[in-house]
């Protein structure tokens, strides 16, 4: 998964973890505008004013005061018309830093961030293939092996959650509450929106990991929360709500962490419908192999106990899903059929990429209610 040098330095940082002497897993400082990585002993000069923003010279910052065309030929906004916003952000960073000191294994760095790589190499969740389960993700540092989005999808059928968590027993978030000896959370759903409360309502002591997985379908809940779609009693009727996800990559290789949505939204058929390059590039994959997961009209469902609320998720991969995020077919498409109540999408830098002026043009065009997560409140 890592080339020779970064894969020793996650050794040398797991051996220190093990010993209890932890070291910092932090990047090198890289220039806003050349995207340069800081020399070794040499410190990038800082925007004297929301002292966020770091440059190798006064030449890049300059650059990138009066703004910076691309290769595209468009300007970036330039940073002197962003520097007051950025600094605002910045005043944000101990309220953020305190959602990640909920957990005992959450360690603050020097830099004010925060790094599970360390963690999870240290508990055998960090790498590629089967043999990772749901925690299973790309090769980096340049290698040339192939990896699809979602390639346990093209396996017969999805793991057990004891298999896909790799986590101790009362450490995993079940859904199969026969197998997992655990007992289902009562509906109507009541907790604060922090991890504690969650944890709680769920059985969890705060020392699982599962947090790390579990932020995917809690991010795409509080998306429907934002957009109105959260009901704050129990629905008296039985409600039915499709979501498209765009761009759905990053979540193929672990749907069933989405059953859990079917305990949040009680009394509803939840379909989640996932649009993307890997979706299509996956179900391409698919075509020769009829009977697995992803050849199925819906490649995850999950039923909740009706003590919980008899809730149902449904994801479905799109066969519309092409080479684009969302395109003008996908447009066509959804004038020729009902249309979702929802589109959501994950950390897309939706500001930054032109693939996404279609989606965007969807949703307002068709009254389709649009929301994202995001990376950075503010770009530089």
């Amino acid at each position: 998964m890592h080339n020779q040098s970064h894969g020793t330095r996650i050794a040398e940082l797991v051996q220190n973890l093990r010993q209890g002497t932890e070291d910092d897993d932090t990047l090198r400082p890289i220039c806003s505008t050349c995207e340069a990585f800081a020399k070794p002993g040499k410190k990038l000069l800082q925007c004297s004013g929301c002292k966020a923003i770091q440059y190798c010279n006064t030449e890049c910052a300059t650059r990138a005061w009066n703004g910076i065309v691309n290769e595209q030929g468009y300007m970036r906004q330039p940073h002197r018309d962003s520097c007051k916003n950025v600094q605002e952000c910045t005043l944000k960073t101990p309220q953020m830093q305190e959602m990640a000191k909920q957990f005992p294994w959450a360690r603050q760095q020097a830099d004010g961030t925060f790094s599970f790589t360390p963690l999870r190499a240290s508990k055998e969740l960090l790498g590629s293939g089967h043999e990772f389960g749901w925690w299973t993700e790309p090769p980096c540092c340049g290698t040339t092996m192939a990896y699809i989005w979602g390639f346990l999808l093209l396996e017969d059928e999805h793991f057990n959650e004891h298999v896909g968590w790799k986590l101790p027993i009362r450490h995993i978030p079940w859904l199969d509450f026969d197998f997992g000896g655990s007992a289902p959370p009562k509906s109507f759903p009541s907790f604060e929106h922090n991890w504690t409360n969650y944890y709680e309502w769920r059985g969890l002591p705060m020392t699982s990991l599962a947090a790390l997985l579990l932020h995917w379908p809690l991010s795409f809940y509080k998306l429907l929360d934002v957009l109105g779609l959260v009901p704050t009693r129990p629905p008296i009727k039985r409600r039915h709500l499709t979501v498209h996800l765009v761009e759905a990559e990053g979540v193929l290789d672990f749907l069933p962490v989405f059953g859990e949505l079917a305990l949040l939204l009680p009394n509803t058929d939840l379909d989640i419908v996932c649009f993307g390059p890997a979706v299509g590039r996956l179900l391409e994959k698919a075509k020769k192999r009829p009977s697995c997961l992803a050849s199925r009209s819906y490649a995850y469902t999950y039923t909740a106990p009706k003590i919980s609320g008899g809730g149902t998720v449904r994801v479905a991969l799109s066969p519309h899903a092409n080479i684009s995020m969302w395109d003008i077919t996908d447009i066509a498409h959804l004038r020729t059929e009902k249309k979702p109540d929802a589109m959501v999408a994950f950390n897309p830098a939706i500001a930054r990429y032109n693939e996404w002026k279609p989606a965007v043009l969807a949703s307002r065009a068709l009254a389709i209610p649009f929301a994202v997560t995001e990376f950075l409140e503010r770009s530089p």
